[in-house]
């Protein structure tokens, strides 16, 4: 387009000087006035070629003072060009300005939506979330479970915890529901045809070896005698599952009075102060021998493995983190309070990132502008607009012919 326009401008100049030329030889008075304003045409189109040309370069080479304006000029003309860019037409309040015009919460929120459903945020979230599995430091968290828990044990009141503990117990009958546990426990072991037998033979062996005097060890000899190892032991076992039942009773004397030993036994403070010292004990093994920071690190390395197998399923993002995410969004774009909030936010960091960084806008600029040296800086100038320029050329040569014109018509209504 540059070189057409030059083209068009040196076309015109040439016609300019030809018609001065041919109009010297020509008498007659129509000449005079076609003459009059092809010189001012050609004085035209030589004074902006002259201009145009004396933008970028010398003149015919010539080092005319004033010419070769852009060059000479160079840093005088970036500062110009950086400053209006800079403090005008992208200045900090035009930037919020413009900013202040548009939601950004809301289209930044429609289009992650937007988005969610494509194949590559499928697949993006999937790699994502097994990156992020992967980099979570379990040798760390392992150790620091570790110390921890040691830490909340060396922590703990243990004769406090132990009359809390009973407390709570006591109040919501935990102690009753324990002893009917092991009189179930008993019960089913109790009911064992092998206890039964176990239990008879060794009835048996007792009453052999038991000694007394007369009467009494002739009545002794005819009730062994009566009773054999299974009779004996299948009496034993249903006078213990006859004594169990009664236990199971609340209103029970022996149960009362079992329960009564045993809170008895327990709130006693040397008993509680034994039961202390071997959950000391207890913390120390935990800390010691344990080696709970490796039994931690296990736990959390099977964690890891199946959320890692969880996250490659194939349908994982579809099923868990997109309704996840869309049900987000739709709650924060129904909460108009936290949208307003969210914008204003967004806005202050913005203005604070503009407010900070708003300078480098004219070193980038600069920056670029100096990459180039003055002939390619000439070119790519008169690339963008020298066909504006040399069209200056053309209306200055037309312009001079109708003006000279015009002037000689005046002088020779003058005359």
């Amino acid at each position: 387009m540059t070189g057409k326009s030059k083209h068009t401008a040196t076309v015109s100049l040439g016609i300019m000087a030809a018609g001065f030329v041919g109009t010297l030889f020509v008498d007659g008075p129509w000449v005079r006035f076609l003459q009059s304003g092809f010189e001012a045409g050609l004085v035209g189109g030589l004074a902006d070629w002259f201009a145009v040309t004396a933008l970028f370069r010398h003149p015919l080479g010539i080092p005319i003072p004033h010419t070769a304006l852009l060059p000479k000029n160079r840093d005088k003309v970036s500062r110009a060009f950086i400053s209006t860019i800079q403090d005008d037409l992208l200045s900090k309040k035009s930037i919020m300005d413009k900013l202040a015009q548009v939601p950004i919460i809301i289209r930044l929120l429609r289009g992650a939506q937007q988005q969610l459903a494509t194949d590559g945020a499928k697949a993006g979230i999937a790699k994502i979330s097994e990156f992020a599995i992967q980099q979570i430091p379990l040798e760390k968290l392992a150790a620091y479970g570790e110390k921890e828990i040691i830490r909340l044990l060396g922590t703990l009141d243990l004769r406090s915890l132990i009359d809390k503990t009973l407390g709570q117990a006591y109040a919501r009958g935990y102690d009753e529901k324990a002893f009917d546990f092991v009189l179930d426990l008993a019960e089913k072991l109790v009911s064992k045809n092998e206890i039964r037998d176990r239990m008879g033979i060794m009835a048996v062996q007792a009453l052999a070896h038991l000694k007394t005097n007369g009467l009494m060890q002739f009545a002794l000899n005819a009730f062994v005698g009566f009773f054999n190892e299974e009779k004996l032991g299948g009496l034993i076992q249903q006078f213990m599952l006859t004594g169990i039942e009664g236990l199971r009773s609340k209103d029970n004397a022996n149960r009362k009075a079992v329960m009564e030993a045993l809170r008895d036994w327990l709130n006693k403070p040397e008993h509680q102060e034994n039961i202390a010292l071997e959950l000391e004990k207890w913390k120390e093994q935990i800390a010691t021998e344990w080696k709970l920071g490796d039994k931690l690190l296990e736990l959390l390395q099977r964690l890891q493995t199946q959320a890692l197998e969880w996250v490659r399923e194939e349908q994982f993002a579809e099923t868990h983190v997109i309704p996840f995410l869309s049900r987000m969004i739709e709650r924060v774009e129904e909460n108009e309070e936290l949208l307003n909030r969210m914008e204003l936010g967004l806005r202050e960091q913005i203005a604070r990132l503009i407010e900070a960084n708003h300078h480098k806008i004219g070193t980038l600029i600069k920056e670029n502008i100096d990459r180039f040296d003055d002939a390619t800086l000439i070119e790519l100038m008169e690339d963008k607009i020298g066909g504006d320029l040399q069209w200056i050329r053309v209306n200055g040569a037309i312009c001079g012919f109708l003006i000279g014109i015009i002037l000689a018509g005046v002088h020779a209504l003058v005359q």
